[in-house]
């Protein structure tokens, strides 16, 4: 008990590069993800928001509270 879910360092820097991705510019990540399915689409802003404040709250959760 007590033990916590441990992730690599290094699969968290991946993870970490494209969260940041995703807060610096979200436009990228979301053609990343999802922007190549279809044809002359752009994203909602509230899209966006979400998006950058769901990045920032994973990239806490990673190096803040898993190991």
């Amino acid at each position: 008990m007590g033990e916590g879910f441990e992730i690599p360092l290094f699969l968290k820097i991946i993870a970490s590069i494209f969260l940041l991705i995703y807060i610096i510019n979200p436009k990228i990540g979301w053609k990343i993800s999802e922007g190549w399915k279809y044809k002359n689409a752009e994203p909602s802003e509230v899209y966006l928001i979400i998006n950058r404040i769901l990045a920032i709250a994973v990239l806490i959760v990673i190096w803040l509270i898993v190991r």
